[in-house]
């Protein structure tokens, strides 16, 4: 029996110069170790699943017992991540998901090697462009045989009875 197919990644890299960064550094002068280490435990979450993180209504409660924190400053915390676009706030409000661009990078760069063999397929809230995205990384293939692409059909069609198999003599 195959082992099954690994969604998320083990470990993700960590800048060493994750404190310099001008947002990091406002998100550390509100919240103190507080807000950085909500936001270190959600993109600890995201990538165990992969580059998404499906929210529910009970979300923040999970965080605060997790973390031992009041669950009114987790959601302080994490409506200053979406404000700041640190998770793409759009997505957050229509789909009750957090993920972001710069999120989606860093993991095409940690699936690479394990794509070299299989493509990556990502079915859900991809937020990178076509030039953004790596050739490894398979956007939503089902969405690409369904009727979104009826016209190439429809458009090669009367070119079919010119492609007529010559008979042999």
């Amino acid at each position: 029996m195959a082992r099954p197919r690994k969604e998320g990644v083990a470990y993700f890299s960590f800048d060493v110069d994750f404190f310099s960064d001008k947002k990091i550094k406002i998100l550390k002068a509100r919240y103190g170790a507080d807000g950085i280490t909500i936001y270190i435990y959600l993109l600890c979450e995201i990538y165990k699943n992969g580059y998404y993180l499906k929210v529910d209504d009970d979300f923040e409660f999970v965080i605060s017992d997790d973390l031992n924190m009041n669950c009114d400053k987790v959601k302080q915390v994490l409506t200053f991540l979406l404000e700041r676009s640190m998770f793409d706030k759009q997505l957050f409000q229509s789909d009750a998901v957090l993920t972001s661009a710069g999120i989606q990078k860093r993991f095409q760069l940690m699936v690479k090697s394990r794509a070299s063999k299989n493509p990556i397929i990502v079915k859900d809230f991809w937020v990178l462009s076509e030039e953004e995205t790596e050739s490894f990384i398979k956007v939503n293939p089902s969405l690409n045989n369904s009727m979104n692409n009826n016209d190439y059909s429809e458009k090669n069609e009367p070119d079919s009875g010119n492609n007529a198999i010559k008979e042999s003599k």
